[in-house]
């Protein structure tokens, strides 16, 4: 099952980073909820203070994350129903400079611990309803060594351990707004056409980035595939390495330009203050990892995808930096049809960011998605499965800068492709919490 990327760090990062860019310098006259948001203010500063002290005297940051999203369809799909789902995330980074001199090294372990229920499966469609839903219960996750290394030729990043997919690969900035698992941080259809993993699920990994130039970054990533990887038991607790594990490998060529950036009274380019963009180019082979031929009892041991996806800042209010229009627009094909269940997959949305009057950090999201569904599993099935299309608006409410609340509205066309459901629709609401 998916679920966000990183140690479900770069999500929040990344929310950081399109929602609020100036989350310390808010616009004069915004308005929040009395008594410091019920007293939240408060309680953050607090949590703030004490993070900063224990990685100060320690060089170790404790980081916690919390998804919980609730959500109904009250009209359409095969059932109607309400379900609850929540992710929690637990993580620890020590920085090796600063505990054993170790230049540019860091270590990170994390866990979670998950519940709910798919309302998707209410629903009869393909696309995960909620972006926090994971296997139930407590989950060992991601447990690695980095090493950053500056050189003339341009910056390594190289990380060995139990590592996430979704940690570095097929996810873009705007993704990590959504409340909707189709999009909310990788789009769906790479997970049912092959086995990539993302929060909370890691395997033994070895991932590296090159950066020759501040704009460009290569990656490429090599992780081991258990045989038992989608099972609903999994933990993540079971670290062996068989001889029948699988493989898979990832590339992915980024790029991330701003244009147009205001500079200072010297001549410098300020960053930050232009049109900011963020494209990638990826692709993937996975081996040793049996995918059933749909309508036969045999299965195929291989497979291969690619994925092109970007979004760009179009409008920036150059006296108000935190107003601004960013779109993003993407698609995944897997060529392999007698074994991938959506072969195709494109998506779009808009983010219109600091347009509400007293709101400067809040912003407003529409995305939407269509995968059509492979007519070999479409005649396996022995069902209509053509295309399933999902157009999601939510409305960020960002409480300070490390808490926000939002409510959220999806509409479901053509039910895992299946004229013969009713198109759905859901509402609800997420609260995300990060520290």
């Amino acid at each position: 099952m998916k679920k966000l990327s990183h140690i479900k760090r770069l999500a929040p990062l990344f929310a950081a980073a399109a929602i609020i860019p100036a989350a310390a310098s808010a616009a004069e006259g915004d308005i929040e909820i009395p008594y410091g948001n019920l007293g939240l203010n408060n309680m953050t500063d607090m949590i703030l203070d004490m993070q900063s002290k224990l990685q100060q005297s320690t060089g170790i940051t404790f980081n916690y994350d919390l998804y919980a999203v609730l959500l109904t369809n009250p009209y359409g799909g095969q059932s109607q129903g309400t379900n609850y789902t929540q992710e929690m995330i637990f993580s620890l980074t020590a920085d090796m400079d600063q505990i054993a001199g170790w230049k540019g090294g860091s270590f990170v372990i994390s866990g979670a611990y998950d519940s709910g229920e798919n309302l998707g499966n209410k629903i009869g469609n393909f696309f995960t309803p909620s972006e926090s839903l994971v296997v139930n219960g407590a989950i060992f996750y991601q447990m690695y060594i980095r090493q950053e290394l500056e050189t003339a030729i341009g910056k390594f990043d190289v990380k060995l351990g139990r590592i996430s997919m979704g940690s570095n690969f097929a996810g873009l900035p705007a993704f990590g707004n959504l409340v909707s698992g189709g999009m909310d941080s990788t789009p769906e259809a790479i997970f049912s056409n092959s086995p990539f993993s993302s929060s909370p699920t890691a395997t033994w990994g070895v991932v590296g980035s090159y950066t020759p130039v501040e704009e460009i970054t290569l990656s490429a990533g090599l992780y081991q595939i258990p045989q038992n990887i989608a099972s609903s038991n999994w933990n993540g607790t079971n670290m062996t390495i068989n001889s029948n594990d699988g493989y898979m490998a990832m590339f992915q060529a980024a790029w991330s330009p701003e244009f147009y950036s205001q500079k200072d009274k010297d001549g410098n380019v300020v960053q930050g203050t232009g049109l900011e963009g963020y494209y990638q180019f990826g692709g993937y082979f996975y081996g040793g990892y049996d995918m059933p031929i749909f309508g036969t009892d045999d299965f195929r041991g291989n497979g291969y995808g690619f994925y092109l996806q970007g979004q760009q800042m179009v409008w920036r209010n150059q006296n108000n930096l935190s107003q601004y229009v960013t779109l993003w627009a993407g698609a995944q094909y897997a060529p392999v049809k007698s074994i991938a269940i959506m072969p195709w997959m494109v998506y779009a949305g808009v983010q219109l960011q600091g347009f509400i009057p007293h709101r400067s950090q809040d912003g407003i999201f529409v995305s939407w998605m269509t995968g059509w569904f492979s007519g070999n599993y479409e005649r396996s099935v022995n069902t209509e499965a053509t295309y399933e299309t999902v157009i999601e608006v939510t409305y960020v409410y960002q409480l300070n800068s490390n808490i926000s609340i939002q409510p959220d509205v999806q509409y479901i066309m053509r039910p895992y492709g299946n004229t013969n459901i009713d198109d759905a629709l859901v509402i609800g609401g997420q609260l995300v919490v990060s520290f």
